[in-house]
């Protein structure tokens, strides 16, 4: 019996263009600006600090902008580029410059989920911030009240089945109780290794992978 939902964002409940196409462009571009007026912020102080551990040299805001810069052109999953994005979005959604297109037969279905009481939770590799901000700017408005928990990068990889035991024990609940849903098959390999029950999420773009059942819409689950 399925006691908790784990949702993916991109690709699952919004298109993957959002963020190749508008987030990390907006990020990338605001980037020089925000360090050189934010450099001295004490949260800004701790991601430059685990930025240049990963580097492996000292950082000022010239060369951590050009780090960053390279980083979202890598499409690089390091913990302090996350954050740091976070914190430009968050600027861009509050001055109304970015909106959160959450698809609507995902949107239906979290609410039929939540209104039947199941748990649901945000498992992405965007920072815990950075997922709330999204969920807060929708087109449906601010929706975070329909998660109970949000998980990103620093549980642990979403392509190493360890993370999903990790988040399974943080919930109480054995795998197998658990719904991870996801467009990227090698998420849904280690889930799976994990012993949660998995779906993958075909929509444009995504190419369906074997071994998984699949959807193309929301309205296609049944619990």
């Amino acid at each position: 019996m399925i006691k908790a939902i784990l949702l993916d964002i991109e690709g699952t409940l919004a298109p993957l263009s959002f963020v190749k196409e508008v987030l990390f462009p907006y990020s990338k571009e605001r980037l020089p600006q925000f360090l050189r007026e934010n450099w001295e912020r004490e949260e800004v102080k701790r991601i430059i600090n685990e930025a240049t551990k990963i580097a492996g040299h000292p950082l000022d805001p010239e060369s951590a902008s050009e780090l960053f810069s390279r980083w979202i052109d890598e499409d690089k999953k390091y913990t302090p580029l996350k954050e740091l994005q976070g914190h430009i979005w968050q600027e861009g959604y509050e001055k109304g410059e970015l909106k959160a297109p959450v698809y609507e037969d995902a949107y239906k279905k979290l609410l039929e989920w939540k209104e039947r009481g199941i748990p649901l939770y945000v498992y992405s590799s965007g920072s815990v911030k950075a997922q709330k901000l999204f969920f807060s700017h929708t087109q449906f408005g601010d929706i975070t009240h329909l998660f109970s928990g949000f998980f990103d990068t620093r549980i642990g990889s979403k392509k190493d089945k360890r993370s999903y035991e990790e988040i399974a024990k943080k919930l109480g609940l054995k795998p197998e109780e658990i719904l991870f849903i996801s467009d990227n098959p090698d998420e849904l390999r280690s889930a799976k290794e994990a012993g949660m029950k998995v779906i993958q999420s075909v929509r444009e773009g995504v190419s369906p992978a074997e071994g998984f059942d699949k959807i193309k819409s929301f309205e296609e689950i049944e619990l």
